[in-house]
Formats: C-alpha cells, sequence, structure tokens
C-alpha cells in the first residue's frame, strides 16, 4: 500500500513540474510574420542554372526562410534574399509552368509563369586579340533572339552589340584592357578564352619567389604557379612566400590585369595577399597594386583590372601569412 501512494505521490510532482514548465512564462514570445506578397519576376523565359528575381514585400532576410518552385520543382539554391527581391536559381531539373513561392508559411500557389528553354552554349570566337573598335563573332546554339536580354563584356568593360542570332553575337571590342569575354542572356554568363586587347600580353620572364618548399615536397615549389595547373599549387616552407618575374635587365612591364586561384581548400590563405611591383632586386622598395580582400573560388582564375600608374621589372603575388598557397597565377599587360 505504501508503494502505491509513493508512486501516486512522485507522478503528483511529476505532473506539476512538467506542467509548469509548458506555461509561457514573461521571457516566452511569439512571432508573426507578415504575409509575403509577390509583385512579379524579371524573366519568364529562361534556362536551368541562371538567375531570377522576385519582387514584393515581406521577404525578410532569411533564405532558408524561402521556398521556390518552377512548374512544381523546388529550386536548390536561394542566392539571396532581402525585404523587397529574392534572387534564386533555376533548377537544373525545372519544367515550364507556375513559379510558386513559399516565405516562413505563407505560401502562393502561383506568382507567374516561367518557359524553361534550352541553355545556351558557347562554340568558338573568331578571334581572341583584337584592337578597339574590332568586331569579335561569338558562335554557340540556343542563343536567345531578343537582342535586349543580351549583354556582351571583355573583362568588367560592355561591348557593343553589332548583330545577334541563336547561333551568334557579333560586338566590338570596347576601349578597355584584356580579359575574358563573356556574353550573357538574361544574366547567364557564357564565357570564352581570355581576350588580348592591343600589344597586351601575357607577362613572363625569370621566375623569382621564396625557395624550397613545406616539407621539401618537389610537386609545391614556386613552379606549380605558372605551369597552366589549376590543380598543382604552392606551399611555402614559411608562413610568408612570394611568387612573380623578373622581367630582364633594361626592360619593365605595366601590369594592366592579374588572374589567380587558390589552392583547394585553402581559398582563405589568399586574403591579405599583395600583388606588388618594384625595380628594386632586393624587393624591399614596392608598390602594392592590389590587396586580395575575399576569399577566390577555387577551380577557377578571378580576373582583377589593375590600375598601374608606373612600370616595374619586378611583378609578384606576395602571401604574408598564408604560405603562399596557390593554384596559378598569371600577370597580364605590356612590356618595354
Amino acid at each position: 500500500m505504501k508503494n502505491k501512494f509513493l508512486i501516486i505521490a512522485c507522478w503528483s510532482i511529476v505532473s506539476i513540474l512538467f506542467g509548469a514548465g509548458c506555461k509561457k512564462g514573461p521571457q516566452f514570445r511569439e512571432f508573426t510574420y507578415p504575409a509575403q506578397s509577390a509583385s512579379g519576376i524579371n524573366y519568364n523565359v529562361g534556362f536551368p542554372g541562371m538567375n531570377v528575381t522576385i519582387k514584393g514585400t515581406n521577404f525578410d532576410t532569411l533564405t532558408g526562410a524561402v521556398k521556390v518552385w518552377f512548374g512544381g520543382i523546388q529550386a536548390t539554391t536561394v542566392v539571396s534574399c532581402r525585404d523587397t527581391q529574392i534572387v534564386v536559381q533555376v533548377p537544373a531539373t525545372a519544367v515550364s509552368g507556375k513559379v510558386g513561392l513559399q516565405v516562413w508559411t505563407t505560401k502562393t500557389d502561383s506568382i507567374g509563369s516561367f518557359t524553361v528553354i534550352p541553355a545556351p552554349t558557347y562554340k568558338s570566337i573568331s578571334a581572341t586579340r583584337g584592337n578597339p573598335g574590332d568586331v569579335i563573332t561569338f558562335t554557340g546554339l540556343n542563343f536567345l533572339p531578343d537582342v535586349s536580354a543580351i549583354k556582351a563584356m571583355i573583362g568588367s568593360s560592355q561591348a557593343q552589340i553589332v548583330s545577334n542570332s541563336a547561333t551568334q553575337v557579333q560586338f566590338k571590342v570596347p576601349n578597355s584592357v584584356s580579359g575574358t569575354p563573356v556574353v550573357k542572356f538574361n544574366d547567364y554568363p557564357l564565357p570564352g578564352p581570355f581576350f588580348f586587347v592591343g600589344n597586351e600580353q601575357k607577362i613572363t620572364g625569370t621566375l623569382i619567389g621564396h625557395s624550397g618548399s613545406y616539407g621539401n615536397n618537389a610537386n609545391t615549389t614556386i613552379a606549380a604557379a605558372v605551369d597552366g595547373n589549376l590543380n598543382t599549387y604552392v606551399d611555402a616552407a614559411t608562413a610568408s612566400g612570394y611568387v612573380g618575374y623578373d622581367v630582364g635587365a633594361g626592360k619593365s612591364a605595366k601590369l594592366t590585369v592579374v588572374r589567380y586561384a587558390p589552392r583547394s581548400g585553402q581559398a582563405a590563405r589568399m586574403v591579405k595577399g599583395e600583388i606588388r611591383g618594384s625595380n628594386d632586386a632586393t624587393l624591399t622598395s614596392y608598390d602594392v597594386l592590389y590587396k586580395i580582400t575575399t576569399a577566390p573560388t577555387v577551380g577557377v582564375l578571378t580576373e582583377t583590372a589593375i590600375n598601374a600608374a608606373n612600370t616595374y621589372r619586378y611583378i609578384y603575388y606576395y602571401s604574408p601569412d598564408g604560405y603562399c598557397d596557390i593554384a596559378e597565377i598569371e600577370f597580364i599587360g605590356t612590356v618595354q
């Protein structure tokens, strides 16, 4: 009998404790999110992989709270979200149909329609060198017919489009430095091979840099930075290191573009890295031409225009504390 009363008493205490724990305390807050309202999407025709922008209100700023469907297929990549705009990537398996949107618990079955067409593909370019004003032909498949949906670039400079068809876009070389030619269809980028403007060239010379490598690995010396292989990399023996070129006695280089790629898995080590120019053989005196402030993308060459006012015999990449972990670097400009 005592055991029975003991069990009842214990359950009573547990019930009181857990019952009290379920009540709303003074710090308990409930959130009611306002219903999202979409006013439309920027493109109604496109292809998998391109970004689409949804305009509206009450979208909040958390991408994890957003779901978008294209023809019933949910997008896997919400690129960004702010209160009045959502940028989402059309999924690889998207089909034509309604575009659905859900933000938090508010779902709209249709905010518009989207027609899926085959993505454009690159085939060839008529030249990889030219002067400002030259007409270049960019060839491929599935190009959009509407010229207003097309933008041609060389590096960061926009080019004038001369003509376009389903398989070609012709544009004039802008008055700019060298760069990668990119034709965008509804902001979907289609790059071609690097394009040299005027007499600019890839700058080379005698390879200079720190000696040795971490663990004396022959595969991770400074030579790996200029071997044309994004899968090899430099790994210095000490935290600081550098790699670049001496263009030669009596010569000087004017740098206009630099292209670089990080070691896989160590992209953050390129942050604070510097592109330098010097006319001092000891490199004690130098100019910082560019400083890397964000981790570059692995597996591709990040391209940056350099506004160098002077010319230099020595141009190089310097890593203050990242073990010079770089997969590849290219210097573009003119040599006198």
